[in-house]
């Protein structure tokens, strides 16, 4: 026919089968130069002869985005597809829409939308798995003809890693596919992708794995080169030295409640937004931090009813100074409404961040963590990171203001609060399992 779309282009064997799978949810993922990102525009086409596909394609920045349109161009032009205005537009009607995650509302701003292709390029960039959920519920189809599906890329590195290796059932060292299906029957296959998968790119351009090989950083360049994902530091964290000892010196454990001891709490008290509230107890000159707990829209009787329920002997409890700010409507500070429901606050010193995060570096040698309890709190401490700075291709010395932040201001109202000099602590028979 006349009319009849060619493509020219001709997949790679693992690209072939990334493209011929029918799960709901799949991610093809792995090392550099894998020729996932060609993959992933070739998955956006299956459906461009219909005049009511719809897809989006979702990139982690304006630039990112802009080097992904590029490229589609190229590819889409045999296929007669014209940008405009942000979107692919196709012979038949048929629309790809492209978004990326800098945008205002990036996660909900598709809420209400139906796209039956979903492209997600690096995954792990999206920071919790709730984000992507959000993104998630956008893929649904009413036509009978197409089948909606996510196709995700992604490398080891960002700071979704954790949640994104969890969901995917994903081995430290992934050397074949793996198929899962969850409680809902949603089906997931994670395809590992190599450098080697690539022939055109290694015969082109031989010196690549040559750069790849010089990355001085073990961990990143075992993710890029490799595919590993055995674990990944998220570059410009404020806490990653601190971490590493503490899972290194084992305090990083079961800590369990011990009944003879007072249990003390620091808030982080979010208006409308996360509030955040760590549980410690004090034993020697050690910190424990034995549980943790996050949520958000609630108000404070919401709390109240939460320190209850865990049947700990409090002893006192800390928030931030702006407790003390009355609010208008009520007339009444937060300090003042927690009065009322029987929770009384003392106020943490109110230090600036910076002083702040180097209180928590001097006093992190003297915590002890519960892995279980606090698993949120880990996440949210490894991923508390300085903001980057896009035009100048470097960190700026603030922290960025996500949702690990609230989590890293109970912690560092935690340390500013009551300073002590850190020695070693040995536990002792009611709680040796610590260890």
């Amino acid at each position: 026919m006349e009319d009849e779309i060619k493509i020219h282009w001709k997949p790679q064997p693992k690209q072939e089968y990334a493209l011929a799978r029918n799960e709901e949810e799949i991610l093809f993922g792995g090392s550099r130069g894998g020729g996932k990102t060609d993959a992933g525009q070739a998955f956006m086409m299956y459906d461009i002869d219909k005049s009511y596909y719809r897809g989006l394609v979702i990139r982690r920045n304006a630039t990112d985005l802009d080097d992904w349109i590029d490229r589609a161009k190229v590819m889409y032009a045999s296929a007669k597809g014209v940008f405009v205005g942000g979107t692919f537009v196709f012979p038949s009607g048929a629309k790809i829409r492209t978004g990326h995650l800098k945008d205002d509302n990036a996660y909900s701003k598709y809420q209400g939308h139906e796209y039956h292709k979903i492209l997600i390029e690096e995954l792990t960039h999206i920071e919790s798995e709730d984000d992507y959920e959000k993104l998630r519920g956008s893929c649904r189809s009413k036509y009978p003809d197409i089948k909606p599906q996510i196709f995700a890329t992604t490398n080891p590195d960002g700071a979704g890693h954790k949640w994104v290796k969890k969901r995917w059932r994903i081995p430290d060292h992934p050397t074949k596919p793996i198929i899962t299906v969850d409680k809902n029957g949603l089906r997931r296959i994670f395809i590992p992708s190599s450098l080697d998968d690539n022939k055109k790119l290694t015969e082109n351009d031989p010196n690549y794995r040559n750069l790849l090989e010089a990355i001085s950083d073990e961990e990143l360049k075992d993710a890029w080169l490799n595919g590993s994902w055995a674990g990944f530091g998220l570059k410009g964290a404020y806490y990653v030295k601190q971490l590493a000892t503490a899972y290194r010196e084992g305090r990083v454990t079961h800590v369990p409640y011990d009944l003879s001891l007072p249990v003390i709490t620091w808030w982080d008290i979010g208006v409308g937004d996360s509030t955040t509230i760590g549980f410690f107890q004090k034993r020697g000159l050690q910190w424990c931090m034995i549980d943790f707990y996050s949520n958000e829209g609630e108000g404070l009787s919401h709390y109240v009813a939460v320190l209850q329920a865990k049947g700990y002997v409090y002893s006192d409890h800390y928030a931030p100074h702006d407790i003390e700010v009355k609010e208008f409507g009520t007339g009444k500070s937060r300090k003042e409404q927690a009065q009322s429901l029987g929770l009384y606050f003392n106020v943490a010193p109110r230090l600036s961040i910076e002083d702040g995060i180097n209180a928590v570096r001097t006093r992190f040698p003297t915590l002890w963590i519960d892995e279980t309890k606090c698993e949120k709190f880990l996440d949210a401490i490894k991923a508390y990171q300085k903001e980057w700075d896009e035009k100048n291709g470097m960190f700026k010395d603030k922290p960025k203001h996500d949702w690990a932040s609230h989590t890293a201001d109970m912690l560092r109202y935690w340390a500013v609060t009551n300073h002590v000099d850190p020695i070693s602590y040995q536990p002792n028979d009611n709680t040796s399992s610590m260890r």
